[in-house]
């Protein structure tokens, strides 16, 4: 497995994992624009195949949000990506990195947890479509 900067093009190639199958409407070329300009962002590839990307995009000083879209054929690189994506985070100067995860996705709730974030709380018909998700945190004390 190869770790490269992400860039939008990166999406095109990235066939998402049943859990967040729903977010292949919205991955247009400007949302990988705006996800690739925050310059803080990896992909994972495997024989020229995009296994996941993921970042944090700072929203103000101290304060980013972790994101990631991982493809259905992730599962035996997901050690390998998850070290990858944990050594990522241990290297973020912000104080708070937030993510949210849909209600009924059970292993982005567990991968939220052993990468270090606590749950907050419930947000309630959070999606476009209505569906609730939990928001995570990790703080730097």
């Amino acid at each position: 497995m190869k770790i490269i900067g992400f860039r939008a093009e990166h999406l095109e190639n990235l066939t998402l994992q049943p859990a967040q199958s729903d977010m292949a409407r919205y991955m247009s070329q400007s949302y990988g624009t705006a996800l690739a300009q925050s310059g803080n962002a990896f992909t994972a590839i495997k024989g020229g195949r995009v296994l996941g990307c993921a970042g944090v995009e700072l929203i103000w000083a101290n304060r980013g949000i972790a994101w990631s879209l991982l493809g259905k054929m992730t599962g035996p690189e997901m050690l390998g990506i998850h070290r990858r994506v944990s050594e990522f985070l241990n290297k973020q100067s912000l104080r708070r990195i937030e993510m949210t995860v849909d209600a009924a996705h059970t292993a982005g709730h567990r991968w939220a947890r052993m990468l270090g974030f606590q749950l907050e709380g419930r947000l309630q018909a959070y999606t476009p479509e209505g569906r609730d998700c939990d928001l995570y945190a990790r703080i730097k004390r």
